[in-house]
């Protein structure tokens, strides 16, 4: 199998087999002597819970990724000419669809024997926000191979629909809701910060756990090759040691009759 098709079997299946697998695999390409596929292989990093319901989403149920995408597309197009009822309308199904397209990721998820945290269905849906909102995030989420959740990083709809729906709309927002909804932008943001920050740091206590669990493996090798070396000397020695008291007792016994001989 090639890195790209083990890469997407690695990033769907069971995140608890994540690491047995992957080092399976990296063991067999090695000894078929496919070094670049072993070294590939050892390079990929457990994904997230978040990023597994992606990734399984992705490969369960494509035609909702498409969906999405799709529609991510047809708001990028009306954002471009500024049809401000097109964005109202677009904007209704993309809260809809975003909320039944994450439910869908959880509920594979719960099927395959994980249930999700409310903070980890909040990361899907905000991987699921990126990719719809930005065509790279979509590539990677309709790929599979996620390994964290993705931000949002997209062309900045709320902003932009919210120029454009103005224009068309009955009466402006109110000073107050808009004040409202930046301070809880502002919230979210720093709740978002605080998390990724949490994240990151709890990734690399892994990282630096398996690098450990690799280096213990490798003390136990060098132990298990010495034990074996001890008890070859070991037995050696013993073998020795009885053969040297076989020659002891035999003099001993030659030595006893000459001298029954001579009495």
């Amino acid at each position: 199998m090639e890195l790209e098709e083990l890469v997407r079997e690695l990033y769907a299946a069971d995140p608890a087999e994540f690491i047995p697998a992957r080092d399976r695999h990296a063991a067999a390409a090695a000894e078929r002597g496919d070094r670049e596929l072993a070294a590939g292989l050892k390079k990929l990093r457990k994904p997230t819970a978040a990023a597994w319901a992606v990734n399984l989403l992705a490969g369960t149920d494509p035609r909702s990724v498409t969906e999405l995408l799709e529609l991510g597309e047809k708001l990028r197009t009306a954002q471009r000419e500024l049809r401000g009822d097109d964005l109202r309308a677009l904007a209704a199904d993309r809260t809809r669809l975003l909320r039944e397209v994450t439910g869908r990721a959880a509920e594979l998820a719960e099927q395959h024997g994980h249930r999700l945290t409310e903070p980890t269905r909040q990361q899907v849906e905000q991987t699921l926000t990126a990719a719809l909102s930005d065509p790279e995030a979509g590539r990677a989420v309709r790929a599979g191979t996620l390994a964290k959740a993705l931000e949002y990083s997209g062309f900045g709809l709320d902003e932009l629909a919210v120029a454009a729906i103005r224009r068309t709309a009955a009466r402006p927002k109110p000073q107050r809701e808009l004040r409202e909804l930046r301070e809880q932008l502002r919230h979210t943001d720093e709740q978002l910060g605080e998390a990724t920050g949490a994240e990151e740091r709890a990734e690399s206590a892994e990282r630096e756990a398996e690098q450990r669990c690799a280096e213990l493996r490798e003390a136990l090798q060098q132990a298990e090759s010495e034990l074996r070396e001890h008890r070859r000397n070991a037995k050696t020695a013993r073998q020795r040691r009885e053969r040297a008291q076989h020659d002891r007792d035999a003099s001993a016994e030659r030595l006893r009759r000459l001298e029954a001989r001579e009495r």
